[in-house]
């Protein structure tokens, strides 16, 4: 080692830098993952730091170069990355304007051949070839065993991070890259660039989860106590019509709300025209005006929901004739249009901006609506639409021109994001709409929205499902931690078979993603409903795909919950394919599980018992189907396997079990829905029910099988009931 190197060295991760390369890692190795690294410029000063940020205290390493730029990498206590920013400063007698900026160059040491590396980013993994960029993130990581590095930009107030991997030499070469488009830096001024963290994972999804974690912290992000459940009226019936909806909302009322569905959202079509948001339109589905519905919905104890383009507006509607200089422009002068989303309002201008405050005001606090879906959301950044694929492409990012020419574009999208926020009030939910139209919104609205549709348009078909299925899948890691994902709405009906819709529902209810319905839910057939009722309220899982490096559609899902002798493993497998059969082996030690031990299941939808097993689990499923497991190792007394008032299996209606060994009974306490009851699903070998007990005004009875035993407790209102079934050796 030089005697000019510098070293820093934290508890999960550590840097190291000389002024001929520079060494960084995070996570859970202590070898060097990056070679040839470029840390600022070559001939720069280093010194060692002490940093104190959103993100904690940390130690770092500075390095001035000779133009004034400032890079740092720091390693925080407790953080297992090593986080880089880079700023820039002007020592010219003119403006100088900033297109990108580099915050660090390397070459990957892997410590495996390319062929078995997959790489991860925005538009899912591939194999790591050729070269490649995501929006905001990107993973590479060996196949099998997941481990690798993982990386992302944890903030983009001014711009746009990039991750570029080219993987076309031995060692894969990567770059981390702030997009600013047009930035423009006063002489004698310093910008403060956005943050890179790096770091090292014996599994990925570990390392995935933390840098969304970290993402989360260092936006100061703190999201809703529970996850909306409700309905939106688009898929089947467009903005549909007033009646109509409020006769929707008496049936959720009245046969879905004691099941957790708490909202009703009223899309596309009900405005004054098709991008003005003023008002309703009176010759148009709500002819009463929007507060009547809303006040309808809200009569039935339900949250009513709007959806809107709030940048996106005609410049020949009436309130905004006569003010065009409120809207972006191209350089050649012309009003800044995109495509379907309308001309985009200039989230810089003064007076844009009261116009906007105004319109979300009026919808939120005189209307009554406490849900927004706020669409099209790239026209608040003036670029182009990308829709549907969601990989990185050139978008004429710089190209507008803005009132205040010293914001960049994402700068001003996030300012927009802010006013929508502060205007809504309080308790309004946010949710975005969508990344995949354009996937730079992405970074830029993270800790600015509650939820947000990560994927493309779903529809009532099964290659409808896929295309959400699918950012459903390597986009898991934001959910539950900077937002609420949207996989985009549950659908139900005809032309999808049972199974191809119990496992859309499985997959949104095991991941715990936003589960929103779009149906006319009243003339549904029973069995279709009951997927909808199976799958509410949001049990607040956050299941992850266990196999998502391997296959471009994941087919094992697994969520945990629970700890000691309460631990349990939520397992959904699922087969993508519409012809074939499918037979997909489940590892116990993929689920964190000692192959030696035995474990007891319950299938949901096939309402069985799995038969104790240990090591692994082979399992045929039909073509487009999935099977839902609640497992449990197997305990040497009676013990609650399942339930079957939710696809989560008691995560949602146990509320607490207990065994009293000296008097042999099992004591819990459920919540039922009224007029349904539950089924509790027991296993008890070498025991024998001898009674089973619960509170007054409920029914209870059981069936045993060998040591599969069933206990159904009926009631005719919705309500926490008490129970307990006593045993005998047998």
């Amino acid at each position: 080692m030089q005697d000019d190197t510098l070293c820093v060295v934290g508890r999960r991760c550590f840097t190291r830098y000389c002024p001929d390369t520079c060494t960084l890692c995070g996570g859970s190795t202590d070898k060097d993952v990056l070679a040839r690294a470029r840390l600022g410029e070559p001939a720069g000063r280093a010194r060692l730091v002490r940093v104190r940020d959103a993100l904690g205290s940390g130690k770092g390493i500075e390095v001035v170069s000779g133009s004034g730029s400032i890079t740092r990498a720091v390693v925080y206590r407790g953080c297992p990355f090593v986080v880089v920013t880079t700023s820039v400063r002007n020592e010219t007698s003119g403006p100088m304007t900033v297109g990108e900026l580099s915050a660090l160059a390397a070459e990957l040491e892997m410590g495996s051949p390319r062929r078995a590396l997959r790489v991860l980013g925005c538009d899912g993994p591939h194999r790591a070839s050729g070269q490649r960029a995501s929006y905001a993130f990107m993973a590479v990581a060996e196949r099998s065993t997941r481990a690798g590095m993982v990386c992302g930009w944890l903030t983009h107030e001014r711009a746009s991070g990039i991750v570029r991997l080219d993987a076309r030499a031995a060692r894969p070469r990567l770059e981390a890259v702030s997009e600013y488009g047009r930035l423009v830096v006063e002489p004698g001024e310093s910008v403060v660039g956005e943050s890179f963290a790096l770091g090292w994972f014996d599994d990925a999804l570990d390392g995935l989860e933390a840098y969304a974690d970290a993402v989360a912290k260092a936006n100061g992000i703190r999201l809703p106590r529970r996850v909306p459940s409700g309905y939106c009226t688009w898929y089947h019936a467009r903005a549909s019509e007033e009646k109509r909806t409020a006769e929707l909302a008496r049936f959720c009322a009245r046969e879905l709300r004691d099941y957790g569905l708490d909202f009703v959202q009223v899309d596309h079509g009900w405005q004054t025209s098709d991008r003005d948001y003023t008002s309703h339109n009176p010759q148009g589905p709500y002819s009463r005006g929007m507060g009547a519905t809303a006040a309808a919905i809200a009569r039935h104890g339900l949250r009513a929901g709007l959806w809107l383009i709030p940048f996106g507006w005609d410049p020949q509607a009436p309130a905004l004739a006569a003010h065009p200089k409120w809207f972006v422009r191209r350089k050649d002068g012309s009003v800044y249009a995109v495509y379907w989303a309308g001309s985009c309002l200039d989230m810089t201008h003064p007076g844009a901006r009261r116009f906007l405050r105004g319109v979300v005001t009026r919808m939120t606090k005189e209307w009554g609506y406490r849900y927004l879906k706020i669409d099209g959301l790239w026209s608040g950044m003036a670029t182009k639409i990308l829709y549907p694929s969601p990989r990185y492409r050139r978008d004429g990012l710089g190209g507008a021109v803005l009132h205040d020419r010293g914001k960049t574009q994402v700068e001003a999208y996030r300012d927009g994001l802010r006013l929508v926020r502060q205007a809504a009030g309080k308790g309004t939910f946010i949710l975005g709409c969508t990344i995949a139209q354009n996937m730079r919104t992405m970074g830029a609205s993270l800790g600015l929205v509650d939820g947000m549709r990560i994927g493309p348009d779903v529809g009532a078909s099964w290659a409808g499902v896929l295309r959400c299925a699918r950012p459903a899948a390597h986009l898991y890691f934001w959910h539950g931690r900077t937002w609420f994902n949207d996989p985009d709405c549950l659908m139900l009906r005809e032309p999808l078979t049972l199974d191809q819709a119990r496992a859309w529902g499985s997959l949104i209810a095991l991941s715990g993603q936003m589960n929103v319905v779009s149906e006319w839910l009243p003339g549904l057939p029973a069995e279709r409903l009951d997927v909808l009722k199976r799958t509410l309220p949001n049990a607040g899982l956050r299941g992850r795909p266990l196999d998502l490096l391997e296959r471009p559609m994941p087919r094992v899902w697994h969520a945990r919950v629970g700890e000691g002798e309460a631990e349990q493993h939520l397992v959904g497998l699922f087969n993508w394919d519409a012809r074939r059969h499918a037979r997909v082996r489940l590892e116990l030690a993929r689920l964190g599980l000692s192959p030696g031990e035995q474990v007891v299941g319950f299938d949901f939808w096939e309402d069985g018992f799995v038969a104790p097993f240990a090591g692994s689990l082979a399992v045929r499923l039909r073509p487009s189907s999935c099977r839902v497991l609640s497992l449990r190792v197997v305990r040497e007394r009676p013990q609650v396997v399942s339930t079957s008032r939710h696809v989560a299996q008691g995560v949602v209606d146990l509320e607490r079990v207990r065994w009293d060994g000296r008097r042999r009974v099992l004591r819990g306490v459920s919540r039922v829905v009224g007029g349904e009851g539950t089924e509790l699903r027991l296993y008890a070998d070498g025991w024998v029910v001898s009674s089973v007990r619960a509170a007054e005004g409920v029914m209870a009875e059981h069936e045993q099988e060998g040591a599969c035993v069933r206990v159904r407790l009926s009631s005719a209102s919705t309500r926490t009931v008490g129970w307990q079934v006593a045993f005998t050796e047998g």
